[in-house]
């Protein structure tokens, strides 16, 4: 029997560089369908390997343990990293966003790894079922397959662990959320002192106010800082009240969505129309809550 040696390189390099560009998985699809067809192609012209039945045994039924060990490992690995995300989250506010991000690529990843290691054992154990039977076009064809998967299936393994351990996958997430928002790093140049002074004001006023309605037990600033809520849920907690209306509230999520990807990017600079838009929204916010 026999499957083509080309699916090691053609389907590796073709769907690696793919992963790496994070292409959408609709596309990475696509990618995989044509390199394994492909490899047909070739197989058909010049095979290069060939198998006995004993041969495709021993390699199909270690593939299929090989593949459910490691995805075992990923799947342990994957709880332990959600739970250090969480804790960072925890301690610090400012990552709520960028984690929450994290975390859902991070399971739309795992959820692709599982589908493709169901996939690749199911086929492992096709080829191991039909190793035995007459139906040799059947059985090459399976067997191409089933090692172009398995090989997909490590190529997204590889490139899940690159970007889990990458050190700047934070700062990463935060330009790609600073990206989204209205807010970029397209104009002239603000300045950083006025934004941040701006924003300070916004949380030291959504901080005193809307604790407030959640503790009216407490009546200085200072107690009311021990009991500290995340800025994003002061703001709806204000917008729940009808303190403030549905304009400033978005503006305000966007404002502290912008700011906590600022701190932790890669880059500090702000344009002046983002200075505008901070000195703005507070304003505003004086304004709804009767702040002098």
């Amino acid at each position: 029997m026999i499957f083509n040696y080309l699916t090691i390189n053609i389907t590796h390099y073709c769907y690696f560089r793919n992963l790496i560009n994070q292409k959408s998985t609709i596309e990475n699809i696509k990618i995989w369908f044509i390199c394994t067809l492909l490899i047909l192609v070739i197989y058909s012209i010049y095979p290069v390997f060939r198998l006995d039945e004993n041969q495709i045994l021993y390699l199909f039924s270690s593939a299929s343990q090989v593949v459910a060990a490691i995805y075992g490992l990923i799947i342990t690995g994957y709880i332990f990293l959600r739970n250090e995300l969480d804790r960072k989250a925890e301690k610090d506010e400012t990552y709520e966003e960028i984690i929450a991000n994290l975390k859902s690529e991070y399971f739309n990843s795992i959820i692709n790894i599982s589908l493709v290691t169901l996939l690749s054992i199911s086929l492992c154990f096709l080829v191991i079922v039909d190793a035995t039977s007459n139906t040799k076009i059947l059985l090459d064809l399976l067997i191409n397959i089933s090692i172009s998967v398995i090989l997909a299936e490590l190529v997204l393994i590889v490139s899940f662990v690159v970007r889990i351990l990458n050190p700047k996958s934070l700062e990463i997430e935060s330009d790609k959320i600073r990206a989204k928002t209205k807010s970029n790093s397209i104009g002239e140049k603000g300045s950083i002192e006025d934004f941040l002074k701006n924003y300070n004001q916004i949380e030291y006023i959504l901080s005193k106010y809307g604790s407030a309605i959640t503790n009216p037990e407490l009546s200085d600033f200072e107690s009311i800082k021990k009991k500290r809520i995340a800025n994003t849920k002061l703001v709806y907690i204000l917008f729940n009240v009808e303190k403030i209306n549905a304009d400033l509230k978005n503006d305000l999520i966007e404002l502290i969505s912008f700011r906590n990807s600022l701190i932790h990017g890669s880059s500090f600079f702000v344009t002046k129309k983002s200075v505008e838009q901070s000195e703005n929204v507070l304003n505003r916010l004086r304004t709804s809550l009767g702040v002098i």
